[in-house]
């Protein structure tokens, strides 16, 4: 089915976003458009402090900082790091849960759950797996163009706005009756 943005993309099953739409944790936050104002607000500062700090590792994983420039500030941007992801991904399904349809049927919207994903599994495995530190700068460089992409697809996300959304919806429906 067109999407309706337009595009034939992979999507969230549209039955289980409808069922998140009509449920009583989505009907009870949905009047509170302060809370929402608030969560994204706090969504955007938490992604900032996310690629600020990502792009502050990567960039010194790439040699372009000094060595030890960053070594007495490591353990808190670990902390601050940590404590960003995990805020983003608390307000996101916040933002999530207040309009699963708007925004699960973006175009961008699973590829950019699947880069946050990535991003995450090579921080990880950055710490943990000794050939990734034996190979810092790729892997620093590919972190680094995985926290760009995010920011790429939720700005495409943004800015997408549905195309004839009656007509997508009568084709979708015509051919199942």
């Amino acid at each position: 089915m067109t999407s309706p943005y337009g595009a034939d993309v992979i999507t969230l099953p549209l039955a289980w976003l409808t069922a998140v739409a009509t449920s009583d944790a989505r009907m009870a936050v949905f009047g509170l458009r302060t809370l929402y104002g608030v969560v994204r607000f706090l969504h955007l500062m938490t992604m900032a402090g996310l690629i600020g700090f990502s792009a502050l590792l990567d960039l010194r994983g790439l040699g372009l900082f000094p060595p030890g420039a960053l070594d007495a500030a490591r353990p808190r941007l670990g902390l601050l790091l940590a404590c960003c992801f995990w805020g983003a991904v608390a307000t996101g399904l916040g933002l999530f849960l207040y309009n699963p349809l708007g925004i699960g049927l973006h175009t961008m919207f699973l590829p950019k759950l699947m880069l946050v994903a990535g991003g995450y599994a090579l921080a990880t495995a950055r710490r943990r797996v000794g050939w990734l530190r034996a190979h810092a700068r790729p892997a620093a460089l590919v972190s680094l163009a995985v926290w760009v992409l995010v920011v790429g697809a939720s700005t495409w996300n943004h800015v997408e706005r549905p195309v004839d959304v009656g007509s997508a919806l009568r084709a979708a429906t015509v051919g199942k009756r």
